[in-house]
């Protein structure tokens, strides 16, 4: 189904839907009218539309399709809407078992699904746990072979930055998170750095499968309530029945068109086929002058014979 963009506000409660114009039949702020006609061509091709009506059923269509859309996108602004507030992250917090006094401090790319914030977690853990490894089993031999032996931990200290890669070495990069001068010190001075900076970072990426449960079960919820919405059901009902009929008129339009057409093949190749043969005068003329000479000739080898 064509999707329809929309940067236009939604309301956050069911009952609010007609007001927002949802079901509207014109098109709201944001939408492309380029795009719905785009969906409308689209259907006249798919349908092989040739008629008044067809293109009229292909419209309706068209918005059926776009309101459906702009429900979809309400529900999933409801559900964001729903994740921001502060009772559903006391509700997270409090189902970890975290301290509820710092709800406030939960990042937001907890809440809207962020994949980037997810992955650049899971990085930073691993760079966490390599710089772990290395502290505990600290040696002159592993600081030199750092780049190899614990790439996350290189990544994560230089970047992405080749210039300064070449100009200094992981050791001397170390004097940017520490000024103490005992390597294994700066070692743990810059893992308390990571710690601070990227705390709930590490804590999800820790714990990473206990925080999605939560965070799909509040999700849940969500739609839970959505699915239970009479009013929601209703137009979500309608809209579905209205589509399915238009579908079927349009198949029915087109099996109709394609019948007509195929009969006037039919008949047109009926009348290709009668050839109706008309002799000419002159063409008879010379058919009777042929025949006499030959009766002429017959005669002549007659009389011949007799004498």
């Amino acid at each position: 189904m064509t999707k329809f963009k929309s940067n236009a506000a939604s309301n956050t409660s069911p009952q609010n839907a007609l007001k927002s114009g949802i079901y509207a039949n014109r098109l709201l702020e944001g939408e492309d009218p380029q795009l719905l006609q785009e969906t409308i061509d689209g259907l006249v091709g798919d349908f092989e539309v040739s008629t008044s009506i067809g293109y009229q059923l292909a419209q309706e269509l068209a918005q059926v399709m776009l309101k459906m859309s702009r429900s979809e996108r309400w529900q999933c602004d409801l559900i964001a809407s729903h994740m921001s507030k502060h009772k559903t992250r006391y509700e997270f917090a409090n189902q970890l078992d975290l301290n509820v006094i710092g709800v406030s401090s939960l990042p937001d790319w907890y809440f809207n699904g962020s994949q980037k914030e997810r992955e650049s977690a899971r990085n930073i853990y691993d760079a966490y746990l390599e710089l772990d490894h290395l502290i505990r089993n600290h040696s002159a031999e592993l600081m030199i072979q750092v780049k190899a032996t614990y790439p996350r931990l290189w990544s994560y200290v230089f970047g992405a930055n080749q210039a300064i890669q070449q100009r200094y070495t992981f050791a001397e990069i170390l004097s940017k998170y520490s000024s103490k001068t005992d390597p294994k010190m700066r070692l743990q001075d810059l893992q308390e750095h990571m710690r601070s900076q990227n705390l709930h970072k590490i804590l999800w990426a820790v714990s990473e499968e206990r925080y999605e449960a939560v965070l799909c079960g509040l999700r849940a919820q969500v739609q839970m309530e959505l699915a239970g919405d009479p009013n929601l059901q209703r137009g979500e009902t309608q809209l579905h029945r209205r589509k399915s009929d238009l579908i079927a008129q349009l198949m029915q339009l087109s099996r109709e068109q394609k019948t007509v057409s195929l009969s006037a093949r039919h008949e047109d190749q009926s009348h290709a086929q009668v050839i109706t043969y008309k002799s000419s005068p002159h063409v008879s003329d010379e058919a009777g002058a042929e025949n006499a000479s030959l009766k002429v000739n017959v005669s002549s080898a007659s009389d011949a014979q007799k004498a």
